[in-house]
């Protein structure tokens, strides 16, 4: 576990999955504002498009959905919701003090997991006791009971292993840690169907189009290797890390930047740093 901060009393800790659940399951986050005495645009939660499905735990507290891209959204978000994979970046607001439990899937693992057409919540936030199968409910309400963060962690690890079979022959494991050398010629060979199918499918089962997907897995790639450079001192060069990070050149990564957070590199750094409320840039 690590947390990460910029006030002194708000709280962001951070787990890896473990074993092989890590293939899975990218993570658990704990946000914690309680006595923190966050206001104004610090109560504000910056998050950036994902290939990942999550759900969150909201323990105490409440979130509302305000804007995503550049659409004003005014949605009160349920106690423990399904975020499916997002094309957009996006703000959500406390409503409170806030005590949160995040686990985030790699999309095809949650679709394995909980039998769910990832199609049907592309950029969506929804109830997820109303969205997951019979064992993914009876997960929710054992998580929501649970004393700790270590025993969530533990119910959600088991929950996995239980039910992992049909995951060790998915091919979509394979294909998003290809990330920028997806092409739609190898998804057709390694998934045996044709070019229709395939975008059927990684909508259904990856959770957005096969280049929405590719993009979004390489930035991701991207953003890991700015922060582990960060943790040893280095300052990004944005020329070169593009280069290494398989854009055609920096204004590729610049452009992709603000698609993905609304950004640009250099901006997304600057604010992270200083904004509370960029506090998941810095996972």
């Amino acid at each position: 576990m690590h947390k990460t901060d910029i006030s002194t009393k708000a709280q962001t800790h951070i787990w890896p999955a473990s074993g092989q659940v890590a293939e899975h399951v990218l993570m658990y986050v704990v946000r914690d504002t309680r006595g923190s005495g966050l206001d104004g645009p610090d109560q504000l939660n910056h998050f950036p498009a994902s290939p990942f499905c999550c759900i969150t735990w909201m323990l105490e507290g409440e979130l509302a959905l305000v804007q995503q891209g550049k659409a004003e959204r005014d949605q009160r978000l349920p106690q423990i919701f399904l975020a499916g994979c997002q094309s957009q970046y996006g703000i959500s607001g406390n409503i409170g003090e806030r005590h949160s439990f995040m686990a985030v899937f790699y999309a095809d693992a949650f679709h394995a997991l909980f039998e769910l057409d990832l199609s049907i919540v592309q950029d969506l936030f929804v109830d997820a006791r109303t969205s997951l199968n019979l064992q993914g409910r009876a997960l929710l309400e054992a998580v929501a009971l649970a004393r700790d963060d270590a025993e969530r962690c533990q119910l959600i690890e088991s929950h996995v292993a239980q039910y992992a079979s049909p995951l060790f022959a998915n091919p979509w494991s394979r294909l998003r840690k290809m990330g920028q050398n997806l092409s739609l010629r190898l998804s057709c060979s390694l998934l045996g169907v044709g070019e229709r199918q395939v975008q059927r499918r990684a909508r259904k089962e990856a959770g957005l189009p096969l280049l929405g997907l590719s993009r979004l897995w390489r930035a991701k790639r991207s953003h890991s290797q700015v922060l582990l450079g960060l943790g040893q001192g280095h300052t990004p060069n944005w020329a070169e890390h593009a280069s290494t990070q398989g854009y055609a050149d920096q204004s590729h990564l610049i452009r992709d930047c603000k698609d993905i957070s609304g950004r640009s590199p250099q901006q997304l750094l600057n604010d992270a740093r200083n904004r509370e409320s960029d506090w998941m840039y810095r996972l």
